[in-house]
């Protein structure tokens, strides 16, 4: 089969939605399909390249003010440039990645074409909104799941990563949307991994490592987790280990040395995708404090790589996190809870193996390789004899 991937946001901004077609598009490859991707070339020039193995024909587009990583697809012969690349590759079926101008131009184009299209929902409101409050933040949210019902509603099959998703979006839609988890590479992410050269790459003390993998954005509220960082490390000695970019970096650190604890903090910025593994293998527990997370890849990670998690009790991470089983949930701002679960996993070796090896079974859920099969049917079942 042919499968053209679409999607507004692609590398170099590595987000929820890059991962999940850099990882699965490959997969595809190997197993005899034909794919490409539509996505904002970096530039405003017009662009072909490989990325991930993949044909990646970039529109030509301009960085956002407020988040630089992101680019803004110009409007000047868009749909013609699309109409071109979908008419030279022939898809046998398009598998969106959101509502927004890209994918809204190939919806409404592909109106005269009839080429079966399946959507997957990567949104939540609050990843855009986050930084507005009050009557604004509910009229942009209000017009964003709108805007995507609209689109998404001419699709003839939606997805999404987690049950939670799918309670989220099944009131705005005409049919029945489907889980279908992003999935974890389970050969890619284990413990067993010599750690020392990545130590001493990026100065990790040889102490229990608390981590945190992810964005370095508003919504992901690592503040809240710096403070409870700040009031464990008052009863247990370990390091906390920031792994991620984002526009949030200088306030975090900043924060961290209000809060005195910028000696036990390390923030590596950018980490390539070959040494990432290797901070979960010397991690004993993962922490994440997003509020709006259909799923979150990097929890997956941590659990296949056998970390108890401490998690918002928030989203999706309740589907993840079996409370005192594999890890803790804890509700927003409940600090002395979150304190003490640090407390109990990396002080405790008996709540740390237990939950290590619950983390690795229940990741075993999300087996990548399954996630590839669900939707190899899903295009072979939408495209028809």
């Amino acid at each position: 089969m042919k499968i053209l991937f679409v999607s507004d946001t692609y590398y170099p901004h590595t987000n929820g939605v890059y991962y999940f077609v850099c990882r699965i598009g490959p997969m595809l490859l190997a197993k005899g399909h034909e794919v490409a991707v539509i996505a904002p070339a970096s530039s405003i020039s017009p662009s072909k390249k490989k990325i991930d193995g993949l044909d990646v024909y970039g529109l030509p587009s301009v960085s956002l003010w407020l988040y630089p990583g992101l680019r803004l697809p110009l409007p000047f012969a868009q749909r013609s440039r699309i109409g071109m690349i979908i008419k030279r590759f022939k898809p046998d079926v398009i598998h969106i990645q959101d509502h927004f101008t890209i994918c809204k131009a190939v919806v409404k184009l592909n109106r005269k074409l009839n080429i079966p299209i399946i959507a997957t929902n990567h949104f939540l409101p609050e990843n855009i909104t986050v930084l507005f409050g009050g009557l604004l933040k509910q009229s942009i949210e209000k017009f964003l799941w709108k805007d995507f019902s609209r689109v998404f509603n001419q699709v003839k099959v939606v997805t999404t990563p987690s049950q939670t998703g799918v309670n989220i979006i099944r009131n705005r839609l005409h049919s029945e949307p489907v889980a279908i988890s992003s999935g974890v590479n389970l050969e890619k992410f284990t413990s067993d991994r010599n750690t020392l050269l990545i130590k001493k790459k990026y100065s990790v003390p040889d102490k229990p490592i608390l981590l945190y993998v992810g964005r370095l954005d508003p919504e992901k509220n690592i503040e809240e987790i710096l403070q409870s960082v700040a009031m464990a490390l008052k009863k247990i000695d370990f390091c906390f280990v920031v792994v991620g970019k984002g526009i949030r970096r200088d306030a975090l650190e900043q924060l961290a040395t209000k809060l005195g604890i910028a000696e036990e903090v390390i923030f590596t910025g950018f980490v390539p995708d070959e040494d990432l593994p290797f901070f979960y293998s010397l991690s004993k527990c993962f922490i994440i404090a997003s509020t709006a997370e259909l799923l979150s890849l990097a929890t997956l990670q941590a659990m296949a790589s056998g970390l108890p998690i401490i998690a918002v009790n928030a989203g999706a991470l309740s589907e993840l996190v079996r409370h005192e089983m594999n890890g803790y949930l804890y509700e927003r701002g409940d600090f002395t809870s979150t304190v003490q679960y640090i407390v109990n996993v990396i002080g405790d070796d008996r709540h740390y193996e237990s939950m290590s090896k619950r983390s690795v079974e229940y990741a075993h859920e999300h087996d990548i390789s399954r996630t590839v099969e669900a939707f190899e049917k899903l295009y072979k079942v939408s495209a028809g004899p």
